[in-house]
């Protein structure tokens, strides 16, 4: 069980690199479309490029959920701890960088979100197979999802 679920969250890894650089470009592919926008991030700000971690791990995670989440009660939360982790990792260490070399570098903006991937997914993997957080919920694990979501949608109807 334990090598199957830390291979499934490297797949995991590849999977968001993959699809997250993806969705940086999505939005202009499509010719700026605003529902596109939603999902993809619509400038170079560092808040709309969370998106590239949340959406491409929601989506692993719902894929990992038929398989994972009947055993350990804690999929959720663990995944969404995991998330909440890679999600503040791309801002500190961007504005901590910025701070101090007054110039936004693409080859660190590249590694930070490699990093932020491997911080989400390995914080998830770890609290998935050491801790069994039986007083959580499915549904209160995917209510901690949706919160994040909301607040992807109220910065994109608000900016």
């Amino acid at each position: 069980m334990n090598k199957k679920f830390c291979k499934y969250t490297a797949l995991g890894m590849l999977f968001n690199f993959i699809f997250g650089t993806l969705l940086h470009f999505l939005y202009e592919w499509t010719g700026k479309n605003p529902i596109i926008g939603l999902f993809a991030p619509m400038n170079e700000s560092v808040f709309e490029h969370l998106k590239m971690l949340y959406f491409p791990m929601l989506i692993w995670v719902m894929i990992g959920y038929y398989k994972y989440a009947g055993k350990n009660r804690g999929y959720f939360p663990a995944a969404f701890v995991g998330l909440i982790c890679g999600l503040l990792t791309m801002p500190v260490i961007f504005y901590t960088y910025t701070a101090f070399t007054k110039t936004e570098i693409l080859f660190v903006d590249i590694i930070i979100f490699i990093l932020s991937i491997i911080i989400a997914y390995s914080i998830f993997c770890f609290i998935y197979l050491n801790y069994h957080w039986q007083f959580f919920s499915v549904k209160g694990g995917i209510f901690l999802w949706e919160i994040v979501f909301v607040m992807f949608i109220v910065y994109y109807f608000f900016q």
